[in-house]
């Protein structure tokens, strides 16, 4: 379900459901989960399909999550 294979094609992972999250991070900055969910959540199946592509991008270190103002953020790299 979160890579494709045999089975699941690329589209139908949640690896490329996850792009959608990103477009929509890139145009607003920092959002709450409830708000992305409801630009997003006709490109999910569920719920639970959303929850697992936002644990994706977080351990993949895309989004962070700002626990002070309980937003979603675009993660931004390190510049050396």
């Amino acid at each position: 379900m979160i890579l494709p294979n045999k089975l699941i094609s690329f589209n139908d992972s949640i690896l490329a459901k996850t792009v959608f999250i990103l477009d929509e991070l890139a145009i607003i900055e920092n959002v709450g989960i409830r708000v992305l969910y409801n630009k997003v959540k006709h490109n999910f199946e569920d719920i639970n399909q959303y929850i697992i592509a936002l644990d994706v991008l977080f351990t993949l270190e895309k989004i962070n999550y700002n626990t002070e103002t309980q937003v979603i953020e675009y993660a931004k790299a390190d510049i050396l």
